[in-house]
């Protein structure tokens, strides 16, 4: 039963009841399960999405092989460095729900519109200062990309800067010749957004702006501010997002 839970396997008790009975010929009514599901330690959650194409083989040796390819990266030791985690958001003036309080008995009634105009939040993450950086861009493209490493690099002249995010099409590549100077990328294996802590940034945004009608891309960038501003005025609050494996590969880096 707890092999199965670990799995995902059943949504109900009346599931587990059936399968009991077919595989183990156990006849169980459903409301008696919960006990045993609770013995095992069983919860209803809501199951992490995953890519068919994702290679899991690839994300585990992602972690493995973090700290070596820092260092195959051979930057100048008399520079600091900085590692920083990236990524990009679509927001738009499409109204998006999520659960929200209300009283019991009770549902909450949002109005909803269906205006089909969006913008992009470039993000970015620094692992071990827990800094940010964010930019609003119109779409996404190499340009608006090499723009934003751009930024990251401005944010201290002085460092290396070290780019861990995904594959897209509109990403540049490490050996890209327009890169700006001092920065240098890593790529994640395809299909892999949860080793990726911004995305649990997004996340967190998405509660701020989520059920609220924005009349036009200005006041929906007037929100986003309003979420964001925690993330760059407050560094241990992205470094609450920071997964431990990658602080620490990061942290034992010379």
């Amino acid at each position: 039963m707890a092999a199965g839970l670990k799995s995902g396997r059943w949504r109900t008790a009346g599931q587990v009841a059936a399968w009991l009975q077919e595989e183990h010929g156990i006849k169980r009514a459903a409301k008696s399960l919960y006990r045993w599901l609770g013995k095992v330690g069983g919860a209803l959650r809501v199951p992490r999405p995953a890519h068919v194409l994702q290679n899991p083989l690839a994300r585990a040796a992602f972690r493995a092989e973090l700290e070596e390819r820092l260092k195959r990266l051979a930057l100048p030791k008399d520079r600091p460095v900085k590692i920083w985690v990236a990524d990009e958001s679509r927001f738009g003036l499409h109204t998006h729900r999520r659960r929200c309080g209300t009283l019991r008995g009770q549902r909450v009634v949002i109005a909803q519109q269906q205006r089909y105009e969006w913008e992009y939040v470039y993000g970015a993450l620094e692992v071990l200062t827990g800094q940010a950086q964010f930019r609003f861009m119109p779409s996404v493209g190499l340009d608006f990309s090499r723009d934003f490493l751009g930024q990251i690099a401005a944010s201290d002249p002085f460092a290396e800067h070290v780019v861990i995010w995904d594959q897209a099409g509109f990403h540049p590549r490490a050996e890209d010749k327009h890169l700006p100077q001092r920065v240098h990328l890593l790529p994640l294996p395809p299909y892999s957004p949860e080793l990726n802590p911004i995305e649990g940034l997004w996340d967190q945004v998405q509660d701020i702006t989520c059920n609220q009608r924005h009349t036009s891309l200005d006041t929906l960038e007037e929100s986003l501010t309003r979420a964001l501003r925690p993330f760059w005025e407050t560094p241990a609050k992205v470094l609450s997002l920071i997964h431990h494996w990658l602080h620490a590969k990061a942290n034992a880096t010379p």
